[in-house]
């Protein structure tokens, strides 16, 4: 959206595309979020945003079955690895890159039945998906600053 923005609309809302699409270069996301990006249309101009919305409301969701299942005193390893391969999908589409690797580390622990890692895995996935949905938290908020503003200009 960024690059497609004119010169009026950034100084409107004092928009900084640098900023906005530095989540790119940090490896936060990857090329898949950009693909998201350019499927905006005219109809659906708040998809993005949307799409953002329900990938970090359904991510904090399983985390928080995640979370509830790993504090039992019986792991159920296999449920646990379905969940964080549900999580590892989502974040995959959206281009989530640093949550997906994270997804890993959790998966990989399931896979050994080892309660220990899969809660150091689960807090470093916690952290990422924080971390990530700052970020596109942030961007979304941008994102409709400049649907706002283009509105204005078209009426």
């Amino acid at each position: 959206m960024c690059t497609n923005a004119s010169s009026n609309i950034q100084d409107t809302i004092g928009l900084d595309c640098a900023t906005v699409t530095s989540i790119i270069p940090t490896g936060v996301v990857n090329d898949q979020f950009s693909k998201i990006q350019a499927l905006k249309s005219a109809e659906e101009r708040d998809g993005v945003v949307q799409f953002i919305n329900t990938y970090c409301v359904e991510v904090e969701a399983i985390l928080w079955e995640l979370r509830s299942y790993i504090d039992v005193p019986e792991v159920d390893f296999s449920r646990l690895g379905v969940q964080a391969r549900k999580i590892e999908e989502k974040s995959s589409c959206i281009g989530a890159e640093h949550v997906r690797l994270a997804c890993a580390d959790v998966i990989q622990s399931c896979d050994e039945k080892h309660k220990e890692n899969l809660s150091r895995a689960l807090s470093w996935m916690k952290y990422e998906f924080a971390h990530t949905r700052n970020k596109l938290e942030t961007f979304a908020q941008m994102e409709q600053r400049i649907i706002r503003v283009e509105s204005r200009q078209q009426k």
